[in-house]
């Protein structure tokens, strides 16, 4: 077992079991709170924008959980293993998650500014909302980021299964092109 595996176990439960949970929660509060709202008519396209970014976030959860994390959980775990050869792509699986992301921070950044619009006073859940995604989950991504790039300049093990596809891609796609084939 790779030495990074406790670190890459303890930022998985971090983001996978803690603050996902959290940030579902707090969409639930939101929820519930517009239920019982009667203007909720007014705030309709916040709520629209609301939807938008709770459907994105709920994908990048499941795409973390069932795939990234188990990836490189994985690698860390097969470390031991020379006939290992893994089958994502540990930075492409990064890449896709980098710009879901970064959706996500539009959409937040457009539901704070309609919330301001509408003057919402600060004790409306819309801003425990923003205030979740801005103080904890993107500085939690971008740490985790900071850790995969981390791990794939120092560690063989994890370097193996970011690069290890993509000299494969690059192969297929060489020999693809000699054959004239796609």
């Amino acid at each position: 077992m790779c030495t990074h595996a406790s670190t890459a176990e303890n930022a998985i439960a971090k983001i996978g079991q803690k603050l996902y949970p959290f940030i579902a929660d707090q969409f639930a509060e939101l929820h519930k709170y517009n239920e019982k709202d009667p203007n909720s008519h007014r705030l309709s396209l916040l709520f629209e924008l609301v939807e938008n970014l709770q459907h994105q976030f709920e994908s990048l959860r499941n795409y973390e959980v069932k795939l990234v994390f188990p990836s490189v959980q994985l690698v860390f775990n097969t470390k031991d293993n020379p006939d290992f050869k893994p089958s994502v792509n540990i930075h492409e699986l990064q890449i896709l998650t980098q710009k879901k992301e970064a959706l996500i921070k539009h959409l937040i950044n457009e539901v704070a500014s309609e919330a301001e619009a509408l003057k919402l006073h600060k004790s409306h859940p819309i801003h425990a909302v923003i205030f979740v995604f801005n103080d904890s989950f993107f500085p939690e991504k971008e740490a985790w980021h900071n850790m995969l790039g981390k791990w794939n300049k120092t560690c063989t093990c994890f370097a193996k299964a970011t690069n290890t596809l993509a000299h494969h891609d690059k192969l297929s796609s060489y020999l693809n092109h000699l054959h004239g084939t796609k």
